[in-house]
């Protein structure tokens, strides 16, 4: 540290998550009544329905989740997830502490389940694990282990205690595998694991082959319901071991299924929430905003929690199928991130699923949406107090009214390529644009007129950093350079090189006597434009294994904030270049993030899907 400088205090706390993963079976109704549990990305959030600032999140995955299990009491939580730490977290709801890392899956894991009396869980491998393995809860410790047969699995699910031919329980339990081709009920043996399959008669002469996506047994454990691809369950009988007959129930596949006391309540790829009676009429219907992927009962029974692949939650009662939307959150990555000036208040971003969203930054509730078809992803967002103005894949600028959504103008081919940055003036009169093939644009706001064409850069521009006068500005590229231009005559002033890397974000110091800049070199570097070598360079993690993908300065020019492929939030003093504090949460690179007016707040977006708001404490 230099002589005379001594590094701010800060320190930062993930204070909401806003995202549901729309992964199938990611969703729980905690039997407590209070709360919702879902998989957000790589992170397990609980959620209340009444206070969004009553939240926790349990942390443990290295990448996204890809299924989820709730114990019958809600005592125990098990989350899986694929990649090469393919493990099987277990959480405890009251404590929200990990109990177990179950670390025995190669590749991934596609489904998980608890024991009705909380003893036992199931966990079974991706196709290409093809292990199936029950684990002693008590200790963590493996009961039994089977390879499985080599058609795909999709789902498993607990049936109690295998019946002797009284129908009486005996000691050993029961549980049933099914997939695309088959089903098979097994009988385990908890003492010296001996675990014994018997498929299951799926299918008659001529009859058509049905893949099945997921299994549910009836309350008596007499019967087990089987969700198919093809929109109709089946009713597999327990005893027989034979697949009795098939219920058409939905369009484009039953990707949720619940059973009931008064019959099957099926969640269909179509948006549909249909229930059926015992003698399984289908009886109600309703239709949610996108296909059902995931229900779960009320402790009683009175409603269920119901989520879709589009990433919104819902309570729906089930007299007269009422429904309430609960939350809102975009479903794929989330790819940027901006706040209008002096307005703490709301923030907004753009994702991958093609969708703009204006967000309240008190209650986390959605004020805007605007959707954008056939555009590719967005790149790069401003928010001002009237208008979204956005860059996109194909090579467009849009602008949206920030009150209804609705689309205000575009400019076609601002950038052959796509737009990889943007920028709105002080005085919002302009807006500057970066380019694929290296061009930065100065676009006069209200006529949408080329006012200059700035072609110096020979790879993307991927920041772009605004003077306070309006006539200057700062462009990187992962050319390695940053430029800084002169607006009003069209020229560059200064060039920077740095000796290896593409640069992926810059940011000007409160002064604008100083340069940031982050990139693929893996450090965090302090340039003086009048002088061609930096001034201070930090390593961004000792190992060199973090690239930044966005950097961020406070709005009081004391902290900046960088974010990458280590999915760390990291803050850092500018002065010094000393790190301050790290935030873990996001399971996936981090592609933005942003200091809200205030400074008392960091927004981070990523490739998981998430939406992080962190309290920053100076």
């Amino acid at each position: 540290m230099e002589e005379g400088k001594h590094a701010v205090e800060a320190s930062i706390e993930l204070e909401h998550a806003i995202g549901f993963s729309g992964i199938p079976g990611c969703l729980f109704y905690h039997p407590g009544g209070e709360y919702f549990v879902a998989a957000s990305g790589g992170t397990v959030v609980i959620q209340s329905f009444l206070d969004p600032h009553d939240q926790y999140f349990l942390s443990g995955h290295d990448g996204p989740i890809t299924c989820m299990a709730m114990s019958k009491s809600g005592r125990y939580f098990a989350s899986g997830q694929n990649g090469e730490n393919s493990d099987v977290l277990v959480w405890d709801f009251e404590t929200k502490k990990m109990l177990f890392r179950l670390s025995e899956h190669d590749y991934g894991v596609k489904c998980v389940a608890f024991s009705d009396d909380e003893l036992l869980l199931c966990t079974v491998g991706i196709d290409s694990d093809k292990k199936m393995i029950v684990w002693d809860l008590s200790n963590g410790y493996i009961v039994c282990s089977n390879k499985m047969n080599p058609q795909p699995t999709n789902c498993v699910s607990w049936g109690g205690m295998v019946k002797d031919i009284k129908r009486r329980d005996t000691d050993k339990y029961l549980l049933v595998t099914s997939g695309a081709k088959t089903s098979v009920l097994w009988e385990l043996d908890p003492y010296n694991g001996e675990l014994v399959g018997e498929q299951v008669h799926t299918t008659g002469r001529g009859e058509q082959v049905r893949e099945n996506i997921n299994v549910e047994f009836s309350g008596d454990k007499e019967t087990i319901f089987c969700g198919t691809t093809s929109g109709d369950f089946g009713l597999i009988n327990v005893r027989l071991k034979k697949l009795m007959k098939t219920v058409r129930a939905c369009r484009l596949g039953i990707l949720s299924l619940l059973s009931w006391p008064e019959g099957v309540i099926c969640g269909g790829g179509d948006g549909t929430i249909t229930t059926f009676d015992a003698s399984l009429t289908d009886r109600q219907q309703c239709r949610l905003d996108g296909p059902v992927v995931a229900m779960s009962f009320s402790p009683d029974k009175a409603e269920l929690v119901a989520g879709t692949s589009t990433g919104f939650v819902y309570r729906v009662r089930l007299e007269g199928l009422q429904t309430l939307l609960v939350c809102e959150n975009h479903h794929s990555a989330v790819k940027c991130v901006a706040f209008a000036p002096e307005s703490s208040d709301k923030f907004a971003t753009a994702s991958s699923d093609n969708t703009l969203r204006i967000w309240d930054a008190g209650d986390y509730t959605t004020i805007t949406t605007a959707e954008v078809k056939d555009a590719g992803a967005p790149t790069c967002l401003v928010y001002s107090l009237d208008m979204l103005v956005s860059g996109w894949e194909d090579g467009r600028i849009r602008a949206h009214d920030v009150d209804s959504g609705s689309p205000l103008w575009t400019i076609d081919n601002a950038h052959r390529g796509g737009v990889t940055s943007l920028a709105l003036s002080h005085n919002q009169r302009f807006i500057i644009t970066g380019g694929f093939e290296g061009e930065v644009r100065v676009w006069e706001l209200r006529t949408r007129e080329l006012v200059s064409h700035l072609k110096e850069h020979t790879l993307p521009v991927r920041g772009i950093a605004l003077y306070d006068d309006n006539f200057h500005a700062i462009s990187c590229s992962r050319d390695r350079s940053f430029l800084c231009w002169d607006l009003r005559s069209e020229k560059k002033i200064t060039s920077h090189k740095q000796r290896m890397g593409g640069i992926n974000g810059v940011a000007l110091s409160k002064d604008q006597t100083m340069v940031l800049t982050v990139g693929q070199e893996r450090r965090v570097t302090s340039w003086d434009l009048r002088d061609q070598n930096p001034v201070n360079v930090r390593d961004l993690s000792p190992n060199l294994g973090d690239e930044a993908t966005t950097i961020a300065l406070s709005n009081d020019g004391t902290l900046f904030a960088t974010a990458g492929t280590a999915m760390l939030i990291k803050l850092w003093d500018i002065k010094t270049l000393e790190l301050l504090a790290v935030g873990e949460g996001h399971s996936g690179f981090v592609n933005d993030l942003k200091f809200s007016p205030d400074d008392r707040q960091i927004v981070s977006v990523g490739e998981d899907g998430n939406v992080f708001v962190w309290n920053c404490y100076k």
